[in-house]
């Protein structure tokens, strides 16, 4: 018996994951965004294929989805989004999100119950049990439409940051209210005040406990990744023990193991940047991207499961057409209000206001799945009103997801946040043009001849050059259209971004050979970003800085500290650790400008664009060369001592990075001993990161101006 159960529940995994499989290839070739295809196909499945297959029976009638998507999918979904997300870009929006997480919550659930209950007349703790498990939201397809049409990084992340943290504070007030519900002596025991009261300590307790848990949680993990930098198979599974284990702990606990995950996550994503390699984080980052469309594949199927699953769904049409419109405007309103009302304080308070175009992005990106299906189906079989809440949640759910899912990408076109039509032909005729280089060129170096017959050769290579030609002067006819077209700067603000995504990629370059500090190299990317965000938004190349030494929190503290004590031991320490830091800096944007301004060129030959046209770019990255080049020859830095140390540190870690590189090339070609060179290798590694902490460490201490 037992055996025939283990049997029956690999069938019904084996058939998911074949049906994800399938619907991952089915779906590519379709306009449907790739969750949303899963959820009609999951509802297909067990509505028209499981009632035919005696094995795959259990799926239809009864599914665990409660606790296969809290406590299964949800972890890592939340761990993958964590260690994505750009923690420097989220503390620079972290007022709205916090805002929009919490309170945005509170006031959509409050919203929502007080207008389904007076207009279906059911009980309003009732109709706010409802609102607490809907109002938390899920834009996983809206996070994977937004890549694709590539949108702003700020808008990204305002959507992307709130989802990470609403789900805490939906899922304790859901558990507030249907404690409510289930115990009315002490909802007739409790006022308002003791509600708000009770509701708002549960909510503190649960997030300073999560962040807790999350953070004892990151740093045994960073302490694991940083003792074994080298290891792979290490660094999967502590990150994918960790996702589950500070979950569940902080679940188990009473906290919120949502924000437990989180913060775990935040931490290990700096802890894979500061001890890792460029391979084996891109190999970890690979591994968190396989196992986020797992689940992803996986929770949207058994929405689609649970919602055919589900006895009666003839109380969604409770009320008529007229009580449907009303439900959907409810939640619509209720989502409106707080992201209205969030963004025009923030844009009070700020010089980088959230542009109109981001808020209603913002508000019709809120979609919500799987959490608030997993919450609805725990509601107690005996609670009243049981089947319309789910009802209601079930019309919910297939309203944003079919509806405001399928509607994103065009609002989003609308608005001018994606690529326009003059764009994607450019990125067409670019692909173009570089394969028909490339196979030309691949063919004239060819060993082929004088080994196979050189006539079909030659055809092949003329085949080939006409193709580049044709393509070039299609190009040229291009450019000619861009001069002509009112939308020719987002072809030119295309350039702006080739620029900055270079110039990111010398940064992460310069990083992982250990020529720059985990700091400095935080503060140019974060910098690299801001400017990305601001030209993706439409504004031209903004006059900012390029480095600062720490957040302008951190400046006012050390300039009131150096005006209160002046005589203070540490100001001296701290001034000298910053002027260590713009040494650093300094020789990070200079290597960084000239290689810019080289590959500009280049790539401006290579579309057949006339250099003139992007003459302010490249004098934006003179400038920046200009300045770092006259910081570092300046009276106060050319002979300092610590110009000195950082110039020694500088040589000895170059020639460890070109060590490290020339081995590498030579295990790719397959010169000498793999497993001698790999130990060299590893070798020089570990040198690296010492080398990077002792002068992390110590540069505040041991070197004196």
């Amino acid at each position: 018996m037992e055996h025939n159960l283990i049997i029956a529940n690999e069938i019904i995994i084996i058939s998911l994951l074949l049906v994800a499989i399938i619907a991952s290839m089915t779906l590519r070739h379709l306009k449907m965004p790739y969750t949303i295809g899963l959820v009609l196909i999951g509802y297909a499945f067990s509505e028209f294929i499981v009632p035919h297959f005696g094995a795959l029976k259990p799926i239809g009638p009864y599914f665990p989805a409660v606790d296969i998507i809290l406590y299964i999918f949800l972890p890592p979904l939340i761990f993958e989004s964590a260690i994505a997300v750009n923690t420097r870009l989220l503390n620079r929006n972290l007022f709205p999100v916090l805002c929009l997480a919490i309170f945005g919550v509170i006031i959509s659930a409050g919203i929502i119950g007080y207008m389904v209950s007076w207009y279906f007349a059911i009980p309003l703790l009732f109709a706010l049990l409802f609102g607490a498990l809907i109002s938390s939201t899920d834009p996983v397809a809206v996070i994977s439409i937004f890549k694709e049409v590539g949108v702003p990084k700020r808008l990204q992340i305002l959507v992307e940051g709130e989802s990470l943290l609403n789900d805490a504070c939906s899922i304790i007030m859901f558990q507030l209210v249907l404690l409510l519900i289930s115990h009315p002596l002490l909802k007739n025991d409790l006022s308002f005040l003791e509600t708000s009261a009770l509701f708002t300590s549960q909510l503190l307790t649960s997030f300073v406990g999560g962040i807790f848990i999350g953070v004892i949680g990151g740093l045994i993990l960073r302490a694991i990744i940083r003792r074994t930098p080298l290891h792979s198979h290490i660094h999967h599974t502590a990150t994918l023990v960790a996702a589950y284990l500070t979950y569940l702990l902080g679940d188990e606990l009473g906290f919120s193991g949502v924000i437990a995950v989180v913060a775990c996550g935040f931490i290990t994503a700096q802890a894979a940047s500061d001890w890792i390699g460029p391979d084996r984080r891109e190999e970890l980052n690979h591994f968190w991207e396989y196992i986020g469309f797992l689940a992803n594949s996986l929770i949207f199927l058994l929405v689609g499961i649970t919602i055919a699953s589900l006895q009666d769904l003839s109380l969604l049409i409770k009320g008529g057409i007229v009580g449907i419109l009303f439900l959907i405007g409810a939640v619509l309103l209720a989502r409106l209000v707080p992201v209205a009302g969030t963004f025009a304080i923030f844009n009070r308070f700020t010089r980088h206001k959230v542009p109109f175009s981001y808020q209603t992005v913002c508000f019709w990106g809120g979609l919500r799945g799987a959490v608030a299906i997993a919450l609805v189906l725990s509601i107690p079989l005996s609670l009243p009103f049981r089947d319309l809440i789910i009802a209601f949640s079930v019309l919910t759910v297939l309203f944003s997801i079919f509806v405001q899912g399928m509607t994103i990408r065009p609002l989003i076109q609308y608005m001018g946040l994606g690529q326009s039509g003059l764009l994607r032909k450019f990125h067409q005729l670019y692909g173009d043009l570089v394969t028909s280089r490339a196979a030309e060129s691949s063919l004239e170096q060819s060993n082929l001849a004088g080994i196979i017959n050189s006539a079909i050769l030659d055809e092949y290579i003329r085949k080939y050059r006409e193709n580049s030609q044709n393509t070039e002067q299609k190009v040229h006819e291009f450019w000619q259209e861009v001069h002509q077209n009112p939308d020719k700067m987002s072809v030119i603000r295309l350039f702006w971004l080739e620029a900055l995504h270079y110039e990111q990629k010398q940064y992460r370059q310069l990083y992982d050979d250990g020529l720059i500090l985990p700091p400095v190299y935080a503060e140019l990317q974060y910098q690299t970003t801001i400017r990305e965000d601001l030209i993706q938004s439409g504004n031209y190349h903004p006059e900012i800085r390029l480095y600062a030494p720490g957040s302008r929190y951190k400046v006012k503290i050390f300039r009131f500290l150096k005006g209160a004590f002046p005589n203070s031991k540490i100001l001296p320490l701290y001034q000298n650790r910053i002027d260590i830091h713009l040494i650093f800096a300094s020789v990070a944007v200079y290597i960084a400008s000239c290689a810019t301004i080289d590959y500009l060129e280049s790539l401006s030959k290579w579309v057949c664009l006339d250099p003139a046209e992007i003459t302010d770019i490249i004098n934006i990255y003179k400038r920046f060369k200009q300045k770092s080049q006259t910081y570092l020859t300046s009276e106060k830095v050319i002979g300092s001592q610590n110009l000195r140390y950082v110039s020694g540190y500088l040589a000895e870690r170059s020639a460890g990075a070109g060590m490290i590189h020339m081995l590498i090339h030579h295990i790719e070609e397959g010169i000498g001993d793999e497993k001698t060179l790999g130990h060299i290798i590893d070798r020089l590694i570990k040198e690296k990161y010492k080398a990077r902490k002792n002068v992390f460490q110590s540069c505040g201490d041991q070197i004196v101006s």
